[in-house]
């Protein structure tokens, strides 16, 4: 349903982010800080805990797949634009955002606008971040996975079948 961000996500990085969901959730902000530390530290561990990129992937395809759930996928010769505004309602600058947020809109973006082959690529460029980068972006990814399933947006629009 979702983006199909990177690969089939594996377990070990499903179970991650549905924990830091729910430390989020719980305003646990000393274990979400560690695990996410934990994760961010060693991209690519061998010790059985899951990759970055696997949990990152997980949640940027949670993200469209709630967006695409919740206002429905676009139909043929259809395509989503993202408009980000502020809270006084101007246009916001895509370039002033932090690197990850910029990164999180970019990527969410290719992902809704069918462009998967630019999406694995800003999933690849992620893992290269220093790790004070990797954090803010994981922790940004689930911050607003957690905005998605929260904001209250229009139900799907009705679809006539023949």
């Amino acid at each position: 349903m979702g983006s199909n961000a990177s690969r089939p996500t594996s377990p070990p990085a499903a179970a991650l982010g549905g924990r830091l969901m729910q430390l989020v959730g719980d305003r646990d902000a000393a274990r979400f800080s560690c695990e996410i530390s934990a994760v961010c530290a060693d991209p690519h561990p061998t010790n059985g805990r899951p990759a970055y990129r696997d949990v990152l992937a997980w949640v940027v395809d949670a993200i469209v797949g709630v967006l695409i759930a919740r206002l429905g996928a676009a139909g043929p010769g259809e395509k989503f634009i993202l408009e980000f505004r502020s809270t006084a309602g101007g246009d916001v600058d895509v370039e002033s955002l932090p690197p990850s947020e910029r990164w999180m809109l970019r990527t969410v973006s290719a992902f809704l606008t069918q462009n998967p082959a630019e999406g694995r690529r800003l999933l690849t460029a992620a893992e290269h971040f220093d790790i004070t980068l990797r954090a803010e972006t994981l922790a940004d990814a689930i911050i607003w996975l957690d905005f998605v399933l929260d904001v209250d947006l229009p139900d799907p629009p009705d679809v006539t079948t023949t």
